[in-house]
């Protein structure tokens, strides 16, 4: 490997290369070779400039920790103009902890009221008028490109971890877990697993007080979020939801969700909603309990 090779950040040059960084790095770049220029010698601000492009050209940057600088404290404006989204534009903080899964998922971007075209634009109230929620398309965006990052088949206890906010968490099996000790987590396959995962990074990169959300309702809020996936983790089929009503004995009625791959045949979601009610979709029944 070449010295040059071994500076080569791929992750932040080429097809990865991020305009506002750039453009940011190369503006300090042009700063510190004028004043190299008042306080040294012209030679002396052509070095400093040509050191300073070469490093990002390699690297993508100049500054260390310019990719979370710049999504930090660029106005949201500018980078829209370079076709990137603020990290901060959707927050949680205001939706309490017993709020219904629909308020926390429209103010965290996730799903979108009425046709689901837009985002939600943080208001945990957007759907409060009886329109159904759907997967917002820039977060379906995000999530499907998150999950490309995670590796195939069950996801490591690093990976839970992460996504469930707690050091506590023990695997058992491929697709199980103890949280916490006490609470034990079962998940329907690895692929809905990999779906948390992914979910979980989007909302960390994203969205305010995530990081506050325990891991009770983290694993809620992803079970109801599997339920309006659209194409397999696992093999990029196309999720259909099944509803079928159930009367069990002396209980009032049920309708049973699944969301499942058509193409593999991989479960990713289930739930019972108590009741049977034509006009709401049973899925949104189910994230308004």
């Amino acid at each position: 490997m070449s010295v040059v090779d071994s500076l080569r950040q791929p992750e932040y040059t080429g097809e990865n290369r991020c305009g506002p960084c750039t453009a940011v790095n190369l503006f300090l770049a042009a700063g510190l070779s004028a004043v190299a220029w008042v306080l040294l010698a012209p030679w002396a601000a052509v070095g400093t400039f040509a050191a300073a492009a070469a490093s990002i050209y390699l690297r993508g940057y100049l500054v260390p920790g310019t990719p979370t600088l710049t999504k930090r404290y660029l106005p949201a404006a500018v980078l829209r103009a370079f076709g990137k989204e603020p990290v901060s534009k959707h927050t949680v903080r205001s939706v309490g902890d017993d709020a219904p899964s629909e308020r926390w998922l429209l103010a965290a971007g996730a799903l979108a009221a009425g046709d689901g075209s837009a985002e939600a634009g943080g208001d945990e109230t957007a759907a409060s008028d009886g329109s159904s929620p759907t997967l917002a398309e820039p977060f379906a965006e995000r999530w499907a490109s998150a999950l490309e990052a995670v590796p195939p088949g069950a996801p490591t206890e690093a990976d839970l971890r992460e996504a469930l906010g707690t050091e506590d968490v023990s695997k058992h099996a491929d697709a199980g877990a103890v949280v916490n000790g006490n609470q034990s987590v079962r998940w329907l396959s690895t692929a809905a697993m990999r779906a948390d995962v992914a979910a979980s990074r989007v909302f960390a990169a994203g969205v305010k007080g995530f990081e506050a959300v325990p891991p009770d309702r983290r694993i809620g809020l992803f079970r109801d979020l599997r339920l309006f996936i659209n194409t397999c983790p696992d093999c990029g089929g196309e999720v259909e939801l099944d509803e079928r009503t159930v009367e069990p004995c002396c209980e009032r009625p049920h309708t049973l969700l699944e969301a499942r791959c058509s193409a593999c045949g991989t479960s990713l979601a289930d739930d019972a909603v108590p009741g049977v009610d034509g006009d709401t979709p049973a899925r949104v029944r189910a994230i308004r309990n």
